[in-house]
């Protein structure tokens, strides 16, 4: 959670100054259209993380990988050095492309290194949700107690290589185990506690994962569009110097935040896409507002409260739909790409349109936006399916405290393991290769511990081993 609050920190911190720095040099527009650039190429380092991990791994060389790293926060520094002193718009733009093209590349591994960690709570969007708040606690600190843009922008530095030590020392916890799932063959003494409480936790199960990742992209990517426009007419009055954006309503958005991780976990991501759509609605509202004349400050307040929804929303998507891609490390952080890929196509043309005189435009596109986005939620949400927690599912109990599945394991000699594939076939509607990498095994497998399933509780196929289970009684022989 630390790494994900200083990413958040960095990240939205190095956004901000960047921002101010370029405001010195160009117009509100140029500033605009300078933040899409670098978020822009932010997007190309959040999908360079998966490259060059597989490089790396081809390479059979990772401590050069290593050293090369550790000589990288030479020029980092030095870019931050530049953006705090540069005195061009192409200097400024070219240290904030280098800072966050470096920035994307650390936040995709931050992402998939924190779901690594994260599998198998019982409280995912909490987590992120309390990670992404105190990043922008932070934040407002690091702007309101320090004094100047020099010192921050050092602060920003400073920050960046702590960031990237603890990246080592998540990658040192996290991935160790997750290996050795992985590589776990028949014969092999492995631990599956750290899997089993993975399924135990799981709340959300995809019936199509690659659909499912497709649909949640294109919705990710149609909301930014919502948001990259209200985040553009923040900016644009922010540039103009009649908004301070670092200021107290990033309150607001930290709250959102954190209201959002307590709706989100509500029976089991239940209300999720429910919340989500009421959130677009008000996004929507607030674009017509802005549109409309209205008063900016309300419209602003709208924004923070929607856009903290929006961040906890598609970050903890993606790390769960992460679990079941067969490359992690290039979904678990698509939320953050898809975002800001989404605010590049938005940013030339939502200037245009907040900066003319066809407001009628401009209400349109929101709206034609409002209707693509519930098609697009109603997409994903077809894709996937609530599974139950197995607490629910085992809620009849005996006096000895052992739940059902416990008192038939034990009453059929059934291996840890065994236990573990029946639980996820209780759980699960997807398919065999699907749960096999639930689990972290091949399909052969998985087929050769469900045949042990079905010679030890004398039934003759999966569905059999199923209906049996509920209909067992244990004082029948």
């Amino acid at each position: 959670m630390l790494s994900l609050a200083v990413f958040y920190f960095v990240f939205l911190g190095t956004e901000y100054l960047f921002d101010n720095r370029m405001a010195l040099y160009t117009d509100p527009t140029g500033v605009v259209l300078a933040q899409s650039y670098i978020l822009g190429v932010s997007a190309l380092g959040f999908l360079a993380y998966s490259l060059i991990e597989k490089w790396k791994s081809k390479s059979g060389n990772p401590t050069a990988f290593k050293a090369a790293g550790f000589f990288l926060l030479v020029p980092v520094i030095a870019g931050y050095v530049l953006l705090l002193t540069g005195t061009g718009y192409r200097v400024l733009l070219g240290s904030g492309c280098f800072l966050f093209l470096i920035l994307g590349y650390l936040g995709s591994r931050i992402h998939y290194l924190a779901a690594q960690l994260l599998r198998g709570s019982r409280h995912p969007a909490k987590i992120v949700s309390v990670a992404y708040a105190v990043g922008l606690l932070f934040q407002f600190l690091n702007h309101n107690l320090l004094w100047g843009e020099t010192v921050e922008g050092i602060f920003l530095a400073v920050s960046f290589v702590v960031l990237w030590v603890l990246t080592v020392g998540m990658e040192q916890s996290a991935l160790p185990g997750y290996h050795r799932r992985q590589k776990a063959e028949d014969g092999e003494t492995v631990s599956v506690k750290n899997a089993q409480e993975g399924v135990a936790a799981e709340r959300i199960s995809w019936k199509n994962p690659r659909l499912a990742g497709v649909a949640l992209l294109v919705t990710v990517v149609l909301m930014t569009c919502i948001f990259a426009t209200l985040d553009n007419t923040v900016t644009l009055a922010h540039a103009a110097g009649t908004m301070d954006i670092g200021q107290w309503p990033r309150l607001f958005l930290a709250l959102s935040g954190l209201l959002a991780g307590v709706l989100f976990d509500l029976n089991n991501g239940r209300y999720r896409g429910l919340i989500m759509y009421a959130v677009t609605i008000l996004s929507t509202i607030c674009v017509l507002i802005i549109e409309s004349g209205g008063s900016f400050l309300p419209g602003l307040l709208i924004f923070y409260v929607s856009a903290g929804f929006f961040v906890v929303f598609f970050t903890n998507g993606f790390i769960q739909l992460s679990y079941r891609m067969q490359d992690g490390r290039l979904w678990a952080g698509m939320g953050r790409a898809a975002n800001n890929l989404g605010a590049v196509i938005t940013g030339v043309a939502s200037v245009s349109l907040l900066n003319g005189e066809n407001h009628i435009l401009t209400a349109v596109l929101a709206l034609v936006l409002f209707v693509l986005i519930s098609v697009a939620l109603l997409w994903y949400y077809s894709c996937t399916q609530i599974v139950k927690a197995p607490e629910a599912m085992e809620s009849r109990e005996m006096s000895a405290g052992q739940s059902r599945l416990e008192r038939f394991a034990k009453y059929f000699n059934l291996t840890e393991r065994e236990q573990e594939v029946l639980q996820l076939l209780l759980l699960s509607d997807d398919g065999m290769q699907e749960i096999a990498d639930s689990l972290f095994v091949s399909r052969a497998m998985l087929y050769r511990h469900i045949a042990a399933l079905n010679e030890k509780t004398g039934t003759r196929s999966r569905i059999g081993l199923i209906q049996f289970y509920y209909n067992w009684e244990e004082d029948k022989k």
